[in-house]
């Protein structure tokens, strides 16, 4: 049988995962567990596990993922110290589609109708609960997304009754009863459109001092990826190439929790996509080498904490991992555009991992 290329995979028609629990505690347990690295959640104290419902199913393109799930009656919690131990660097576009949401974004609380397009950034507080829902999501890189999403426009809501929500709406709907029709190109490029409809509408009541701090992060974005290999680059080396002053580089930062924490961040994020594009062929030494840490040593902790995995487990999971064909080799492909999935792809690739060891040990007894 003739093997694959890149342009098959790129071309290939998307493929559905669907959530494979029925409602009861094993569907709890398994929904805690996959999304415990971006949120802390909960059931209300008074229902029954065994009652719990979540269910849907999950579209990955090269630079996004395409989402529709429901459920019952949850509460879901990105405080800051959630932040601190768990950073990830991914946003989303919430389209609810029935049921009722009340959430908090940064301390700015809104209630949530159906119909109602939301914008949620995960690197900055977020909460919310809901009675039940039924929902579409597209989740991306926060990086990476056209620049009116990025840094503010966490919370922004596009309104069921305003015309631009009902637009935006009618795309992501249309996208997922279509999606599986497209090839993966087409589909990533159904997202981007959309997302850059988005980008244009959401940001237009932004105050004018978050929208000047987005602009120092997005300067300051581009610069540090030319330099992450050096390792004496920081906050004062950032400061003096970008021409600001340290109190403007470092206000600006504030939602990031620090210039210092950014840095270390992209950094990370960086060696993930590369031990990704080189479908696990690098060395821990050489991943630690090339993104600027004096050491392989500070390398492996700072990575295990962002990541919950060491960088070596992570090698082998990506080179072993054949779930993982069509990102790795689009990825390897388009060094530029790598954007936005590593960190999201390894989530899914441990939650796998850690479902698969799971049923070989029920099996097992």
């Amino acid at each position: 049988m003739p093997k694959a290329t890149d342009t098959d995979l790129r071309t290939d028609t998307v493929r559905r995962i669907v959530w494979p629990f029925p409602p009861g505690v094993e569907c709890y347990a398994a929904w805690k567990a996959a999304i415990s690295r971006m949120l802390d959640c909960a059931i209300p104290p008074d229902t029954d596990p065994a009652l719990f419902d979540f269910h849907g199913h999950t579209w990955q393109l090269p630079e996004a993922f395409v989402q529709v799930n429901g459920g019952s009656a949850v509460s879901m919690v990105r405080s800051p110290s959630v932040i601190a131990d768990r950073p990830i660097s991914q946003m989303s576009l919430y389209l609810l589609t029935s049921g009722s949401v009340v959430a908090e974004y940064d301390g700015r609380e809104r209630t949530h109708s159906p119909g109602d397009i939301v914008a949620v950034d995960y690197s900055l507080p977020y909460e919310s609960h809901t009675p039940g829902y039924e929902g579409m999501t597209i989740t991306f890189d926060r990086a990476f997304a056209p620049a009116g999403l990025q840094d503010h426009s966490h919370g922004m809501v596009l309104s069921a009754d305003s015309g631009a929500g009902r637009f935006l709406g009618a795309q992501i709907r249309s996208l997922v009863d279509h999606i599986e029709g497209l090839s993966v190109d087409q589909a990533q490029s159904a997202v981007d459109g959309i997302l850059r409809f988005a980008a244009t509408t959401l940001p237009a009541a932004t105050p004018r001092r978050k929208q000047a701090a987005a602009s120092v992060v997005d300067r300051a974005q581009r610069l540090a990826r030319r330099r992450l290999s050096d390792p004496d680059f920081g906050p004062e080396q950032l400061a003096i190439a970008m021409g600001v002053s340290r109190s403007k580089l470092f206000r600006s930062f504030e939602p990031h929790g620090g210039v210092q924490r950014w840095l270390l961040g992209e950094r990370l994020m960086a060696s993930l996509q590369s031990a990704v594009r080189s479908m696990g062929n690098l060395k821990v030494a050489a991943l630690a080498r090339q993104h600027g840490f004096r050491s392989e040593a500070h390398f492996s902790r700072a990575f295990r904490k962002r990541y919950q995995v060491s960088p070596s487990s992570a090698l082998d999971l990506i080179a072993r991992s054949q779930g993982s064909t069509l990102y790795l080799s689009w990825a390897k492909k388009n060094a530029k555009a790598e954007a936005s999935t590593p960190e999201a792809w390894l989530a899914a690739a441990l939650a796998q991992e850690h479902e698969r060891a799971a049923r070989d040990c029920r099996a097992s007894l």
